[in-house]
């Protein structure tokens, strides 16, 4: 959103709201598993709909949940990145809203934050995905 007039936004700029999704290992740390470790939450959902025309692979994927759908592939991210239009640290030119994917998550417990509110002394957002076979 960029109607926040409380200015409840957490990070970034003023009056705005942005949300990612990243995979965490452990809901106890403060940060995202890094590439040393294998990411499954998204690797291993599968994609039944996506507004994203070019969001097909699982990176695409992992990528589009990362940005807040400000790139919608690995190819994307690529393009953008050679034209000097990467993505805000703080997602601050991410879309205001995320425009939607329909996925189907495999079985497990999958952890997952917001990297753009994550404060590291006051706030984080952090969630759990749980899902039955």
């Amino acid at each position: 959103s960029n109607t926040n007039p409380r200015n409840f936004a957490g990070q970034g700029t003023a009056g705005t709201d942005r949300h990612n999704m990243v995979e965490m290992e452990d809901p106890s740390v403060n940060y995202p598993l890094t590439s040393g470790k294998p990411l499954t939450m998204f690797t291993n959902a599968k994609i039944i709909w996506s507004s994203h025309k070019r969001t097909k692979t699982k990176q695409d994927l992992v990528t589009s949940m990362a940005s807040s759908g400000y790139y919608d592939s690995v190819s994307h991210y690529k393009a953008l990145v050679a034209q000097n239009k990467a993505l805000n640290d703080e997602l601050n030119n991410a879309p205001a809203s995320y425009r939607g994917m329909l996925l189907r998550f495999a079985p497990g417990e999958h952890y997952y934050m917001c990297t753009r509110n994550n404060n590291f002394s006051n706030r984080d957002q952090k969630g759990r995905l749980g899902v039955r076979p």
